[in-house]
């Protein structure tokens, strides 16, 4: 009777659907509003570009079930959320997926793997025509702290069928395996195009590689993931020298310029909070002409900070509940009758 005649009920009921109501949709959908102003000057003559980096879906490995299930699909739906929301604001006309899309990839049975392939579409599900360049991450076919797996190569080769050399409008992109230290062979008509090259690990830091790809590319720009952090590198086209620039939340629209003597590496932060970063979101390039191109990140709320806010949430009603249940059931105690109770009412003291 107690839950009833308070007010405690209402805030029972109010507070958690409140958390609930900005964990699961109201933080999502405002975060355009702390996005950089960030659009074509002309639609027709511009290619919008979004990077993918590191979304690495959880295994069945890495958390033992139930719990397991539980991770999983909260980790899935974080993504999905935080992809679906840039899709709309964005548009883009090319994803670009720079690797490590599993965490367990390069491990599982050809069953896993493919149950992770199909998570991956639920995750970035596109609801219009969209062109899409897949590049594997070393949890993908191995080389980082196991030998790589020839066997999840030829896997992923299968499962994301397409050639390393992909045209889009007036870009060519590169897909660089810098895990094997491959170099894709240019087409003739590639000095046409923008050329970018796209890889998992950095390539301009990979001293001979990184002069063999250069040399024989010759890409306009790099974009590359692995590192889980949001900065580019600008280093002269001779590699005599480079400088490294971290792009926090606020920072202004960086503008790479092709036409002078340097060379850009941008580094795509991570979409997945699962990596020991709370700098997380998507990277951004739109391409309006064949001489420059500008980049951003669309920054992801926290998930963590939710996730406190529903133990907190979960921990004040398990214990007012837990009150109340004991409350009563001292409450329901018998009581131990006196010798006055048998006693005639006018006979009692």
């Amino acid at each position: 009777m107690f839950l009833r005649k308070s007010t405690t009920l209402k805030y029972l009921i109010t507070v958690p659907l409140g958390v609930i109501f900005y964990c699961e949709w109201f933080d999502y959908v405002i975060q355009p509003l702390f996005w950089p102003d960030f659009a074509c000057k002309n639609e027709e003559s511009c290619t919008k570009i979004l990077f993918i980096a590191d979304p690495q879906i959880q295994g069945d490995l890495a958390v033992p079930p139930p719990l397991g299930s539980l991770v999983n699909w909260d980790s899935d739906r974080y993504l999905a959320s935080t992809f679906s929301v840039v899709l709309k604001h964005f548009k883009p006309d090319v994803l670009v997926y720079l690797g490590d899309l599993m965490d367990e990839g390069s491990v599982s049975t050809t069953a896993q793997y493919h149950s992770y392939v199909k998570r991956l579409s639920n995750i970035f599900d596109v609801y219009y025509p969209v062109v899409q360049v897949w590049v594997p991450g070393d949890n993908d076919i191995g080389g980082e702290n196991e030998p790589i797996n020839h066997n999840k190569v030829a896997e992923f080769s299968k499962v994301f069928d397409q050639p390393s050399v992909i045209t889009f409008r007036n870009i060519t992109f590169y897909k660089i395996n810098s895990i094997m230290y491959k170099v894709p062979q240019a087409p003739d008509d590639a000095d046409l195009n923008v050329r970018i090259a796209v890889a998992h690990y950095p390539v301009l830091s990979k001293g001979v590689y990184g002069k063999q790809v250069n040399n024989a590319l010759h890409p306009d720009i790099y974009f590359c993931a692995h590192e889980h952090v949001s900065k580019y590198v600008k280093q002269q086209k001779d590699f005599s020298s480079k400088h490294t620039y971290l792009l926090q939340r606020g920072a202004p629209v960086l503008e790479v310029s092709f036409d002078d003597d340097s060379m850009y590496e941008i580094f795509v932060p991570t979409c997945s909070y699962r990596m020991g970063t709370n700098k997380i979101g998507y990277g951004a390039a739109i391409l309006e002409s064949q001489h420059s191109l500008k980049y951003t990140v669309f920054w992801s709320p926290q998930r963590f900070p939710h996730l406190l806010a529903y133990l907190v949430v979960v921990i004040i009603v398990i214990s007012y509940v837990g009150c109340f249940a004991l409350m009563r059931l001292i409450s329901r105690q018998p009581r131990l009758v006196r010798n006055d109770d048998i006693l005639p009412l006018l006979h009692r003291k």
